[in-house]
C-alpha cells in the first residue's frame, strides 16, 4: 500500500510538472508584443523617458520579449538623462515580468552595476526613477576676470535672465561646468587673450539641499593684437619667385582671426586656379605694453600647382534630368578649378528643394587635372504636412499643405495648402519652376481662393497670376514681382457701403512684393529688423474693371536692453489711392480694417477702423500704426510684456494721414513654445470711441509684428 501510495504521489507531482510545462509552453508561444513602463518622473517626464527607450528598438515593431541587454541599456540610458537634468545620485529600478511568469526586481544606483543574467527573458519592464536631490548652481564666483562683464561670463554656466531664480535653469552638472569654464576661455581667446586658462578653484556640493558654490578662477594674462601682416606668396620656383604686401591690421589677435584672414587669401588663389593654396603664420616681432603685446606677423602663402577642371561627374540622381544639374554648376571641362565656383555649383544644387544632401569632392586625375563630382541624395517627391493655428478672432485654424517635389525630372514644385477656420476657408497653390529666368530667378505661377466673415461683411476672393522671383543672399532680400487677376466680392456687406468702395469688381493688377529680414529669430525676435512692403498697381489697361494703387508696409526692430529685458518696436503704414472717383475705383475688399491682436490690441478684429452714419466699419484708405512693447522674461520660457499702440486713420485719402487717432496700452504674458509664442494680452483703450469697447482680450499663437 505504501509503494502504490508513494507511485501515486509521484505522478500526480509528474502530471502536475506537466501541467506547468505546459502553460510556460503557452506563455512562451504568445504573439503579444512585450511592454514597457516608466514612472517616478512626473507625467511628461515619464512619457519623455518612454521616448528615450524607444532608439533601443530594432524597427519600428515591437518585440515578443525583451532582454537582457535592453533592461541594461535601458537603465544606463534613463541615469544619463537624469543626471543632465541635475539629479546626479538617480537610482533606477527595473521590475520584471519575466517569461515564465515569475517575477524579478533589479536597482542600479551606480553606473557599473553586476550584469544581469543573460538568459533574461522578460514580457513587461517597468522602470521606476528615483530622482533623489537635483543639484543646482546656488552660488558663482569669478576670481581674476576684468575683461568679460560678470553678468555676461555668468550666462556661460546657466540661462540668466528672468525674474525668478528657477532650479531647473540653474542645473549643475561637472560636464556643464567643464563645459561653461571651456566657453568662456574660448571668448577670452576669442578678444585677444590668447594665454587665458579658466578653472574651477572650489565646487561645493550640499548634499541635502542640492544648492553648488563654485569658484571659478580666471587668468586671462595679455591681451595679443595684431599690428601689421606681410603676405608673402612664394609661387613653385625657389627663393626668387616671392611677392610681398603689407597689411595693416591693429586687431584682436585669435585663432579665429588667423582663419578669417586665411579665408581671404584663399579665397583670392582659388578664384585663379591654385586649389591647394596653403597659409603658413610666422611672428616676426612683438612688442608689450601695459599688458598688451602687439605683433607683427608674416603669413607665407604657398600657391601650389594651378589645376584645370577635367570631367564634371554628377552621381546618386534618379528621377532628375541631367541638363537640369548641368545649368545649375557653372564650371565646365577645362577651366580653371575654382573651389568658390564649384561650392556656388553645390548650393545651387542644393537650392533645388529635391535633393536630402549634395556632397562636393575632387578626384586627381594627372598633376594639373582634377575632376569635379557631386554626390547627389534625391530626397521625397511628395509631403504632406498639417497645419495649426490659434487667433482670438478665427479662433482654432487648421489645414493640410501638400507639397510635390521634382516634377518631370525639371525640379519643378507645386504646393497646394487648404486651411479652414471658424471664420474663414481658404485655398491656395503655387507652382514654381526655379531659376527658370536666371541665376535664383523664380518662375511661379499661382490660383488662390478665399471666403472670410469680416466685421462688416463676407470676404470672397478668387483669381490667380504669374510672376519671377528672385532672393538676394547678400542683402537677405526676397523680391517678387506678379501679375495677378482677382474677383473681389464682398458679400453681406450693408448697401451704404457702397460709398466707400465697389463691392463685385474684377482687379487686374501688377503686385510687387520685397522681404528684406535681418531678425536673429522670425518666431522670437531678440535683434534685429526687418522691412515687409507691398505695392499694388491696378488698372483697366491689363484686364480689370477699377483702377488704383495701393501701398502696404511693414517695418519692425528689436534690440536687447539686457539678458532678461528687450524692446520691441513696429511701424506700418498703407494707403490707396484711385485714379478716379475712389467709390467706382476702389474695391472696398482693398479698404485698410485695423485691430485685433497684431494691430492696435484694444479692439477686436477690424474694429479699429472707421464706421459709416450707420455705424457699419467701412474701413480706411490711408492708416498709420505704431507699436511699442517691453519685454521681461520671467524664465526662459515665460515673459511679461507691457505695451502700447497706437493708430491714425483716414477714412478717405483726402484727410490723409489720419483723421482720428486712438491709443491702447495693455500687458501680456507669453508661453515660448517650438511653434511660436502663445499670448495672452488685455488691451485698454485709451481713447475710445463711442461705441467701442473699454478693451479687449487676446489670446493667440506667433509674434505681434
Amino acid at each position: 500500500m505504501k509503494s502504490r501510495a508513494a507511485a501515486l504521489v509521484m505522478l500526480l507531482a509528474t502530471g502536475l510538472g506537466l501541467a506547468g510545462t505546459a502553460r510556460c509552453g503557452a506563455t512562451e508561444t504568445t504573439n503579444t508584443p512585450a511592454t514597457v513602463k516608466v514612472s517616478g518622473y512626473g507625467l511628461l517626464g515619464n512619457l519623455q523617458l518612454k521616448r528615450i527607450l524607444a532608439i533601443l528598438r530594432e524597427g519600428t515593431n515591437q518585440p515578443i520579449y525583451y532582454d537582457a541587454n535592453f533592461v541594461e541599456d535601458g537603465a544606463l540610458l534613463l541615469r544619463s538623462r537624469l543626471q543632465d537634468d541635475g539629479f546626479l545620485e538617480p537610482v533606477i529600478i527595473a521590475r520584471l515580468k519575466l517569461e515564465d511568469g515569475t517575477e524579478a526586481s533589479y536597482a542600479w544606483e551606480k553606473a557599473a552595476e553586476e550584469p544581469l543574467p543573460r538568459t533574461l527573458r522578460a514580457r513587461h519592464v517597468h522602470f521606476h526613477v528615483e530622482e533623489g536631490v537635483r543639484y543646482y548652481l546656488e552660488e558663482l564666483t569669478f576670481r581674476g576676470l576684468h575683461a568679460i562683464p560678470e553678468r555676461e561670463a555668468r550666462g556661460y554656466f546657466v540661462e540668466s535672465g528672468g525674474l525668478l531664480r528657477l532650479k531647473r535653469n540653474r542645473i549643475h552638472t561637472p560636464e556643464r561646468l567643464q563645459r561653461g569654464m571651456a566657453n568662456l576661455a574660448e571668448e577670452l581667446r576669442r578678444r585677444g587673450y590668447r594665454e587665458a586658462s579658466v578653472t574651477a578653484a572650489d565646487v561645493r556640493h550640499n548634499p541635502l539641499s542640492g544648492a553648488v558654490a563654485v569658484v571659478v578662477d580666471v587668468r586671462e594674462g595679455p591681451r595679443f593684437v595684431v599690428s601689421s601682416v606681410i603676405e608673402e606668396v612664394r609661387w613653385e620656383g625657389g627663393e626668387s619667385s616671392r611677392e610681398t604686401h603689407t597689411h595693416w591690421i591693429d586687431q584682436p589677435y585669435s585663432r579665429f582671426w588667423e582663419q578669417d584672414f586665411e579665408h581671404g587669401i584663399k579665397t583670392n588663389f582659388f578664384r585663379q586656379g591654385y586649389p591647394d593654396v596653403t597659409v603658413e603664420y610666422q611672428r616676426l616681432r612683438s612688442k608689450t605694453n601695459d599688458l598688451v603685446v602687439r605683433v607683427d606677423l608674416l603669413a607665407v602663402v604657398r600657391p601650389g600647382p594651378r589645376i584645370r577642371v577635367g570631367d564634371v561627374v554628377f552621381s546618386g540622381y534618379e528621377r532628375t534630368r541631367p541638363s537640369v544639374l548641368e545649368s545649375r554648376v557653372p564650371i565646365r571641362e577645362g577651366d580653371w578649378l575654382d573651389r568658390i565656383r564649384a561650392e556656388r555649383g553645390r548650393y545651387r544644387l542644393s537650392r533645388l528643394g529635391v535633393f536630402e544632401s549634395v556632397t562636393l569632392s575632387y578626384e586627381t586625375v594627372d598633376p594639373h587635372t582634377r575632376n569635379v563630382i557631386y554626390e547627389l541624395d534625391e530626397g521625397k517627391r511628395e509631403e504632406v504636412s498639417l497645419l495649426f493655428g490659434y487667433g482670438s478672432y478665427e479662433l482654432l485654424r487648421g489645414g493640410i499643405q501638400l507639397d510635390q517635389y521634382n516634377l518631370f525630372g525639371r525640379a519643378h514644385h507645386s504646393r497646394l495648402r487648404l486651411l479652414q477656420s471658424f471664420k474663414a476657408s481658404s485655398a491656395e497653390y503655387t507652382y514654381t519652376l526655379p531659376d527658370f529666368l536666371g541665376e535664383d530667378i523664380d518662375l511661379f505661377f499661382s490660383g488662390s481662393g478665399l471666403r472670410r466673415e469680416e466685421v462688416s461683411f463676407t470676404r470672397l476672393e478668387y483669381g490667380g497670376g504669374i510672376g519671377a522671383r528672385k532672393f538676394f543672399r547678400r542683402s537677405a532680400t526676397d523680391v517678387s514681382i506678379r501679375y495677378n487677376y482677382q474677383v473681389l466680392e464682398a458679400v453681406d456687406a450693408d448697401p451704404d457701403v457702397e460709398v466707400d468702395g465697389v463691392r463685385r469688381p474684377a482687379v487686374g493688377a501688377f503686385i510687387g512684393d520685397i522681404r528684406h529680414d535681418r531678425r536673429d529669430n522670425p518666431l522670437y525676435p531678440r535683434r534685429g529688423y526687418k522691412v515687409f512692403a507691398n505695392i499694388e498697381l491696378a488698372s483697366e489697361y491689363v484686364g480689370g474693371d477699377v483702377d488704383y494703387q495701393r501701398l502696404d508696409m511693414i517695418t519692425s526692430y528689436h534690440r536687447i536692453i539686457t539678458r532678461s529685458h528687450a524692446i520691441h518696436l513696429g511701424l506700418s503704414h498703407g494707403f490707396i489711392a484711385a485714379a478716379g472717383d475712389s467709390h467706382e475705383n476702389i474695391p472696398f475688399n482693398r479698404r485698410f480694417f485695423p485691430g485685433g491682436e497684431n494691430s492696435i490690441r484694444g479692439y477686436p478684429e477690424g474694429e479699429a477702423s472707421p464706421r459709416n452714419a450707420e455705424g457699419d466699419f467701412v474701413g480706411a484708405e490711408a492708416y498709420v500704426l505704431g507699436n511699442v512693447e517691453f519685454e521681461q522674461a520671467i524664465t526662459p520660457n515665460w515673459s511679461l510684456v507691457l505695451f502700447g499702440d497706437g493708430l491714425g486713420y483716414a477714412r478717405d485719402l483726402e484727410r490723409y494721414p489720419a483723421e482720428k487717432v486712438l491709443f491702447s496700452v495693455g500687458a501680456g504674458i507669453r508661453w515660448k513654445t517650438f511653434i511660436g509664442p502663445v499670448r495672452l494680452e488685455y488691451g485698454h483703450n485709451v481713447n475710445p470711441r463711442p461705441g467701442d469697447p473699454s478693451g479687449t482680450v487676446h489670446f493667440s499663437l506667433g509674434f505681434p509684428f
